[in-house]
C-alpha cells in the first residue's frame, strides 16, 4: 500500500475541508469514509427516487468562512434560497407563529451534493470503516479498516492522521495509544464534549392526502413551511422537504427532540419510534401527517454537539502528526466544522514543514 502524506478519517465537512486544503497544498491525500455517501451529516436519501435531506435541514451561515463557501455554492447552483413560512410548537404543545429566521438556503439536489462537490478531486475510499490506528516503527501511522459492504480488512499507511469524526469515536480509536502524553492530553479534552441525540423521519404523501385534512397550519400544505419544536414535545424540528425542490407529492422530515430520542436511541426496532412520532405530529401539526404512503427512519447518535470542546482543533505533534477536527470545534454545526477542518490543515502543516500554508479562497473549492 502507498505511503499517503495524510490520511483523513471522515469525509463530513471539516474532513473534506481540510483535505482539499492540504491536497490543493501539495500533499498527497486519502479520504477513509465508512458510508457510501459524502457530506457526514449534511446527508440526502432517496425514497422511491425522491431526495429527502435527513441529517443538515439548510444551510444558514453565520461566520465569514461559511458565508463564502455559502456564495460559492450559490454561484454553482448547489444552493438557492428558501423562505418557509415559520412555526414553533410551545411547551405544550400548541402552534404558535414564529419570526422568519435569517436567509435560508437549500440544496435542490439534496444536502449530499454539497459534500460530492467538495469531495471534487479528491481520493476516497469510501465504505471503510476505520477500526484502530498503531504507530509503526518508522514512526508512520498504519490506519486498519474494515469494508462495510463486505467485511474484508484493508489496511493504510500514511504520514500524518487527521481524525475528523464525532467526539466519541475519536477517543474510542485514542484509547490503544494512551500511553503518549500528548495524546493523553487530547482524550482529556474531547472527553467533556457531549451530544444531543435525534430520530429523523422521511415520509412521502400525496398532495390530495393533504387537502382531505383540516390543518391548524395557516399556510397552504404545499407552500414551504417548518416547525420548531420544543424539547418537552417529541419534536426538535419539522419541514415540507418537498418545498426545496420541484419533485411531486409531499415529502415531510421530522427530526425528534433529544428527549425522545434518547429513551429508543438503543432500541434494535425503530418502527413503533417511527409510528408515535407520525401520530404525534398528526395530533399537533396536521392530521394527514399521520398517514403517509411510505416512511423510514434514521438514527443520529451524535446530531447536535450540546457541550463543545474547548478547543477548536486538537493535535499530537509527536511521535508523528495527528490532529482531531469536527463540528465538537465549537456551537454553530455547519460553521463551526468549516472552521475547524480549515484551522486543522493549518495545524498539521505546521508540524510537517517549516514554511507558511498557502492560503487560498475558500470558493476555490
Amino acid at each position: 500500500m502507498t505511503l499517503q502524506d495524510v490520511a483523513v478519517v471522515g469525509a463530513g465537512l471539516a474532513g473534506l475541508v481540510c483535505a482539499q486544503r492540504l491536497q490543493q497544498a501539495g500533499y498527497a491525500v486519502t479520504v477513509l469514509e465508512k458510508s457510501r455517501g459524502l457530506g457526514g451529516r449534511m446527508a440526502t436519501r432517496r425514497i422511491d427516487g425522491m431526495p429527502l435531506d435527513h441529517g443538515a435541514r439548510y444551510v444558514q451561515p453565520q461566520s465569514e468562512p461559511l458565508q463564502a463557501l455559502t456564495q460559492h455554492w450559490l454561484d454553482q447552483q448547489l444552493l438557492t434560497p428558501w423562505q418557509p413560512h415559520t412555526y414553533r410548537l410551545d411547551r405544550t404543545g400548541q402552534l404558535q407563529p414564529d419570526r422568519l429566521p435569517p436567509p435560508c438556503y437549500v440544496a435542490p439536489e439534496g444536502m449530499s451534493a454539497l459534500g460530492k462537490a467538495l469531495a471534487t478531486g479528491l481520493t476516497v475510499q469510501r465504505q471503510q470503516r476505520v477500526t484502530a490506528i498503531a504507530l509503526e516503527r518508522d514512526k508512520t501511522w498504519a490506519i486498519t479498516t474494515t469494508r462495510t459492504d463486505g467485511g474484508a480488512i484493508v489496511i493504510h499507511h500514511a504520514k500524518a492522521i487527521v481524525l475528523a469524526l464525532p467526539a466519541p469515536q475519536i477517543a474510542d480509536l485514542l484509547v490503544p495509544l494512551s500511553a503518549i502524553a500528548t495524546i493523553a492530553e487530547m482524550q482529556q479534552a474531547i472527553a467533556a464534549v457531549t451530544y444531543a441525540p435525534c430520530l429523523t423521519v422521511m415520509a412521502q404523501y400525496s398532495a390530495p392526502l393533504a387537502s382531505q385534512f383540516p390543518t391548524p397550519l395557516p399556510c397552504p400544505p404545499t407552500a414551504p413551511w417548518m416547525v420548531e419544536g420544543h424539547d418537552e414535545t417529541p419534536f426538535f424540528w419539522i419541514g415540507l422537504d418537498s418545498s426545496k425542490r420541484q419533485v411531486p407529492g409531499l415529502n415531510v422530515v421530522l427530526h425528534s427532540s433529544a428527549r425522545f430520542a434518547e429513551s429508543w436511541l438503543d432500541a434494535p426496532n425503530l418502527q413503533p419510534a417511527g409510528e408515535a412520532l407520525l401520530t404525534q405530529a398528526g395530533k399537533l401539526i396536521a392530521p394527514w401527517l399521520a398517514h403517509p404512503d411510505r416512511w423510514q427512519i434514521h438514527r443520529w447518535r451524535y446530531a447536535r454537539v450540546t457541550t463543545p470542546c474547548r478547543d477548536r482543533v486538537l493535535t499530537s505533534s509527536t511521535p508523528a502528526p495527528l490532529v482531531a477536527c469536527g463540528d465538537w470545534g465549537g456551537d454553530l454545526q455547519l460553521d463551526s466544522a468549516l472552521e475547524s477542518g480549515w484551522a486543522t490543515a493549518a495545524v498539521l502543516h505546521a508540524a510537517c514543514s517549516d514554511f507558511p500554508l498557502p492560503d487560498f479562497p475558500i470558493g476555490l473549492f
